[in-house]
């Protein structure tokens, strides 16, 4: 499914993911892939975005890669950490064998797949693209706890101008691990305004973790963000694994 804010829209989107928007939720990532059993280096980034994160690893010292479906969001990725880090692919395509000591899927990514056969596939390549004993991190979407509440951010434009970029967004539960995530996106300086809606499945970390496993991952954890608590009331959860050594 094509998305406008992903696609003739990226250079925009980019504005409200400045480098210290998701400051907490980056660090989480980076902290579990350093201290991953195999000491984590060569890390791929699935559904990188804007390069944000590709970013944030390349200056921490990784050998950051990343893929990315819309075309959009893979040209402002590039301008981040050149265009030999990031292809535009999708995770469906994930075909490399024992690669990367480390791979992530944040933003609910994993949850823009059509449903649990999909994601299971999808699961089974990043378990064949890790090296033994590499970690797999990915950030979901958790629909149970969902209630519908209107959520605002606002980041300065391109001039520097604060305020400049509004964003308003929604996330509701259409089943059990099923949701809609609702998004306006306005500039004003320059004069741009689109809205969307992306369906979101398998919204259910627990099921998500269950997948993990089925595909052959172990030492499968779920944390309710990026605090490192249970899963308790959040709507945007984690997925934690390994990669077998055997």
């Amino acid at each position: 499914m094509r998305f406008r804010l992903f696609e003739e829209y990226a250079h925009s989107y980019d504005l409200h993911t400045p480098a210290h928007h998701y400051r907490h939720d980056h660090a989480f990532v980076l902290d579990r892939l350093t201290s991953a059993g195999n000491g984590a280096r060569r890390i791929l980034d699935v559904g990188c975005g804007t390069g944000v994160f590709l970013a944030k690893a390349q200056a921490a010292g990784f050998d950051a890669y990343g893929i990315e479906p819309a075309g959009g969001m893979v040209a402002q990725a590039a301008a981040k950490v050149g265009a030999a880090r990031v292809r535009q692919a999708a995770m469906e395509e994930i075909n490399e064998v024992e690669r990367f000591d480390g791979i992530c899927a944040l933003s609910w990514v994993i949850n823009y797949a059509a449903d649990p056969d999909s994601v299971l596939d999808i699961l089974a390549r990043m378990h064949k693209a890790l090296e033994p004993g590499g970690r797999l991190i990915l950030q979901c979407a958790h629909a149970p706890n969902m209630v519908g509440k209107v959520l605002e951010d606002r980041e300065p434009g391109p001039d520097g101008k604060p305020d400049d970029v509004v964003f308003l967004f929604q996330f509701a539960a259409t089943g059990p691990d099923r949701a809609l995530a609702r998004y306006v996106f306005a500039s004003k300086s320059m004069a741009e305004l689109v809205w969307e809606e992306h369906p979101l499945s398998v919204a259910d970390a627990r099921l998500v973790a269950s997948l993990a496993r089925q595909a052959g991952f172990e030492g499968v954890k779920v944390f309710d963000s990026w605090r490192g608590d249970p899963l308790g009331s959040g709507i945007s959860a984690w997925v934690v694994a390994e990669r077998g050594i055997r």
